[in-house]
């Protein structure tokens, strides 16, 4: 309802008092009532209406006001009798209007001898909404009343929807302030909110914790001791005043830094100003974050990285020098098999299985060496890459830490190729399968396995290392990605391998999972996307053939290791004409005075001149040349000679290499 309520009760036995309070207070008396208003509250004369209700027995009149107020309309004002016989008096009227109605305002209409004031005052109670009108009463008289009281009704109502707006304006500020509160204390940075003036208007308890700071401090509200006490404490504290100084200074900017404590302690500082809804600053927030531990986690795993680095660069250099003498050493024994099956008089069969056993050995090491250096590479661009020769080649590489817990039980199916960086994914598997290995206890490999499959799904493959080890405690599940969380004893983990391998992985658009019960076993699950070329493809086994050849050629070889050099030219001199060269300098020589070669053996690394700068000087002086070079590595590790390898067409093949890896070579150049 409107809160401009003209709505009067009259409540009188006398129905020609009704009569008299209809004629002052509408029909032809409005025009004196606007203008009495206008007088008493300032203003144009507004259009007044009084709507006007009558009851002739105060009982009446309490129905009449009950319901009224049931229905939302109620009276603003009543004009009750003193005495309405044969009914309740006045007094008793007005009493039970106030029980249904306590807002409404109140004329007592009353003769002399009625009652006293006092006597109206000791039943009704000292109030403000109680008026007494004595008869007979004139016209201006009873306009003011009804005037000034509807009113004050009006003015009442809305004060106390005003007040109950303030009530729950104070009950949400009291909550928001609580839960402002709650969240502060909750938080793990310590909070420090200054005001415009420049003095502290809140802390929390973090920040003094943090700054060691005694609560006396905060309680005493001095601001400059409160600053002298976390100066002390700085390892710089004139670059800290400084800043502080600038910030208070440019009062719209926000500010990141990192500030060093004397007693090495490290925290992250952010700061902001504090705006209100009209964007006007009241002071300014400072948030201070221990990352002294995030810190040290992180020198700890550069200091681990650095050292990984540094084992693999050396293990690159072992390779190489390893892969010299073993391509001479393979190679001869390879060529005195050859012989032994060519002669006339064949050696012994225990000197041709001793021959044998020797070149299974140089293989497997050969196998060791390669995959050594593939892990010692730097990460390479993605590229197509078949799942299950990575995981055999991890396979090779964990076969020390396997061999003696479970065996190995294989489930490959044919799954398309996925793109990625073949050394990467071989980093993810050797240490899922190591892992796997170390939750297995040694000397019960008839009881145990572990179970490596490889599947697919319409757009993944999937690779699963399942292990019948001691599994994983389930709280521990959740923590296991963590940098430097391990559950292997002291010394047997440094906590980083599954967190980096889950990192290479999701490099690769790919997820890593784990699923384990505690002494049961545990199951991690790498899923990564098939590449592109191979979306709808499977990977097709093809066996290489060895292309005839009819006429022999004449070949050259570079390199400065003379073992390596005769072990090729016996090798290929039965079919062909092998021409050895000790140095590059010497090749380039002869093919300088004329000499023309079919195909041309070139180690990669070389003193003086290498492999590269014979590339380039038969580009400029002999192009025909160019396509005819094969590179002889034992592990390109240099940035250089990586670059040049990935950006030549001409094929490179890796020391050691059997004999039959040569001949396919260079059967497959002869062709062309």
């Amino acid at each position: 309802m409107s809160s401009n309520n003209r709505r009067i009760l009259i409540v009188d036995d006398n129905r020609a008092i009704h009569d008299d309070f209809r004629k002052i207070l509408g029909g032809a008396a409005g025009g004196e009532i606007d203008k009495l208003e206008a007088d008493l509250f300032g203003g144009a004369p507004p259009a007044v209406s009084f709507e006007l209700t009558s009851a002739y027995q105060g009982e009446d009149g309490v129905a009449l006001v009950q319901r009224a107020r049931a229905s939302n309309v109620p009276f603003a004002m009543a004009i009750v009798d003193m005495r309405m016989p044969p009914g309740i008096d006045g007094v008793q009227t007005i009493s039970r209007m106030w029980e249904v109605d306590p807002d409404l305002q109140i004329v007592i209409c009353t003769a002399y001898s009625d009652a006293s004031w006092t006597e109206i005052v000791s039943r009704l109670g000292t109030t403000d909404q109680l008026l007494i009108l004595k008869k007979p009463f004139d016209l201006v008289e009873v306009c003011q009343l009804a005037l000034a009281l509807t009113e004050k009704w009006k003015l009442a109502r809305e004060a106390r929807i005003r007040m109950a707006q303030l009530v729950r304006s104070r009950a949400d500020l009291t909550a928001s302030l609580a839960l402002a509160h709650a969240v502060r204390e909750a938080t793990e940075d310590g909070l420090l909110v200054v005001g415009a003036d420049r003095k502290v208007v809140a802390a929390n308890n973090r920040f003094a914790e943090m700054w060691r700071i005694p609560r006396d401090i905060f309680a005493a509200g001095d601001d400059n001791r409160l600053l002298g006490y976390v100066l002390d404490q700085l390892a710089d504290p004139e670059e800290f005043v400084g800043r502080v100084q600038y910030l208070y200074e440019h009062v719209d900017e926000t500010a990141s830094e990192e500030i060093r404590l004397k007693d090495g302690r490290v925290f992250e500082r952010w700061t902001s100003p504090v705006r209100s809804d009209f964007d006007e600053i009241h002071g300014r927030l400072w948030c201070f974050r221990d990352v002294t531990e995030r810190r040290k986690l992180e020198v700890d795993r550069a200091v681990v990285t650095e050292r990984m680095a540094s084992m693999g660069r050396l293990a690159a250099g072992i390779g190489h020098e390893i892969n010299n003498p073993l391509t001479y050493a393979l190679g001869n024994v390879e060529t005195a098999l050859t012989l032994c099956e060519a002669t006339s008089s064949p050696p012994t069969p225990e000197v041709v299985a001793a021959l044998k056993d020797a070149c299974d050995g140089l293989l497997r090491i050969r196998v060791i060496v390669r995959d050594l250096q593939s892990l010692s590479r730097a990460e390479e661009a993605h590229r197509d890459v078949d799942l299950a020769e990575v995981v055999e080649r991890a396979l090779q590489i964990a076969g020390a830490e396997v061999r003696h817990r479970a065996p190995i039980v294989r489930r490959y199916e044919p799954v398309p190729l996925v793109a990625g960086d073949q050394v990467r994914l071989g980093q993810v598997f050797l240490n899922l399968i190591v892992n796997a290995a170390h939750s297995i206890p040694e000397g019960a490999v008839g009881t145990n396995r572990i179970e490596i499959a490889i599947r697919t799904t319409d757009t993944h493959s999937i690779v699963e290392v399942t292990d019948t080890g001691t599994g994983i405690a389930a709280h521990d599940l959740e923590r296991i990605f963590d940098p430097f969380f391990t559950t292997k004893p002291i010394g047997r983990g440094t906590g980083l391998g599954l967190s980096i391998s889950r990192e290479i992985v999701a490099r690769h658009d790919g997820s890593l999972t784990v699923a384990s019960t505690l002494g049961v076993g545990t199951r991690m699950t790498v899923s990564l996307p098939h590449s592109k070329a191979a979306a709808e493809q499977t990977i097709a086994t093809t066996t290489a053939t060895v292309p005839s050849v009819d006429q022999r050629a004449k070949i050259l070889v570079i390199d400065d290791e003379p073992q390596i050099a005769r072990t090729l030219q016996r090798l290929l001199a039965a079919a062909n004409d092998v021409v050895i060269a000790p140095s590059a300098r010497d090749a380039l020589d002869r093919i300088g005075r004329g000499e023309t070669f079919d195909l041309i053996l070139c180690d990669l690394m070389m003193p003086d001149i290498n492999g590269i700068d014979v590339y380039d000087h038969l580009t400029r002086e002999h192009p025909d040349l160019v396509s005819r070079i094969v590179y002889m590595t034992g592990g390109a590790f240099s940035p250089r000679a990586k670059q040049f390898l990935a950006t030549i067409a001409n094929e490179h093949i890796y020391k050691p290499f059997s004999l039959a890896e040569i001949r396919r070579v260079v059967a497959r150049h002869l062709e062309r």
